[in-house]
């Protein structure tokens, strides 16, 4: 059973738009739960560059996926959504895939429709990505959403169509369509909710006018949308997909150079957290409660 607190399908039902802010490992997820966003994102292209130094490629183990998401639960009191890819396979693998990411204490978990190995689809000088069809995708689908144990664990779907083929083409032949097409297929198969990457206002907008299902959207560098327009558009969840890792690598970056220049801890203080601020932040004080309580 999934903990209130933890609960994303209740979140909606109350009315709130869940801000899922991706972070790459348990520090991170406790500083968006600090700062106040309701939900955490654990998504591959993050924990692949953050864990591996490499892109977004299917090149993360399942195994070492799962332990970081568990990490990630464990760390915080609001809900985790997991990338669980294209499933790890054939409808097998999706059954076994799905309680396994549901035991790391995540609140649901997203399912896209590539073909293995899949990779992002925004990756750039790669081959384009290739999907499988509509009727293998719906059967994962209602794997996924038999082989759940507790109801409320959601299973979020997305279709890469903008991933098979050049920017242009795909908006010359209209290929938004088939978003819509195939994304209607999913949520008829049994998807909670459908995951779009719209790239403009007009897209969010026109997603959710034809997709008739719970939305999902996502806002980066390709897709540089302010939160309020899916709210406005009605969208139930919005994801921050890389967000911690960008920030946090910048600091880094800013942060060394002043210190590669002046050879001096002082002159980079403006770039760290206080210890106060990183105790605080990873709950330092329930320790000296055990210490009292148990000594």
């Amino acid at each position: 059973m999934i903990p209130e607190g933890k609960n994303l399908k209740n979140l909606i039902k109350k009315g709130e738009m869940v801000v899922a802010i991706g972070a790459h490992d348990a520090l991170s997820a406790q500083l968006v739960e600090k700062i106040g966003f309701n939900a955490i994102y654990v998504g591959s292209y993050s924990l692949e560059g953050t864990q591996k130094g490499e892109p977004d490629m299917d090149i993360m183990t399942k195994t070492e996926k799962l332990q970081i998401v568990r990490n990630i639960t464990n760390a915080v009191n609001i809900p985790v959504i997991a990338d669980m890819e294209e499933g790890y396979g054939d409808v097998i693998n999706v059954i076994k895939a799905v309680p396994e990411f549901e035991a790391t204490g995540a609140s649901g978990i997203h399912l896209d429709d590539q073909k293995m190995p899949s990779k992002c689809p925004f990756l750039p000088d790669l081959p384009k990505t290739e999907l499988i069809s509509v009727k293998e995708m719906c059967s994962k689908i209602k794997a996924a959403v038999d082989s759940r144990n507790d109801p409320d664990f959601m299973v979020i779907v997305r279709s890469d169509v903008i991933g098979t083929v050049p920017r242009e083409q795909y908006y010359g032949d209209n290929m938004i369509e088939d978003v819509v097409k195939r994304s209607n297929a999913y949520a008829d198969a049994g998807a909670d909710a459908i995951f779009v990457m719209a790239l403009t206002i007009d897209e969010v907008n026109y997603f959710a006018k034809n997709i008739h299902a719970p939305l999902v959207g996502i806002f980066a560098y390709m897709e540089p949308i302010a939160i309020k327009e899916f709210e406005k558009a009605g969208y139930k969840i919005v994801i921050g997909a890389n967000l911690c890792m960008w920030m946090a690598a910048k600091g880094v970056i800013n942060g060394l150079q002043v210190l590669k220049k002046t050879r001096d801890f002082n002159t980079i203080r403006e770039f760290l957290i206080t210890d106060e601020e990183y105790y605080d932040t990873i709950n330092i004080n329930k320790y000296d409660k055990y210490y009292k309580k148990y000594s």
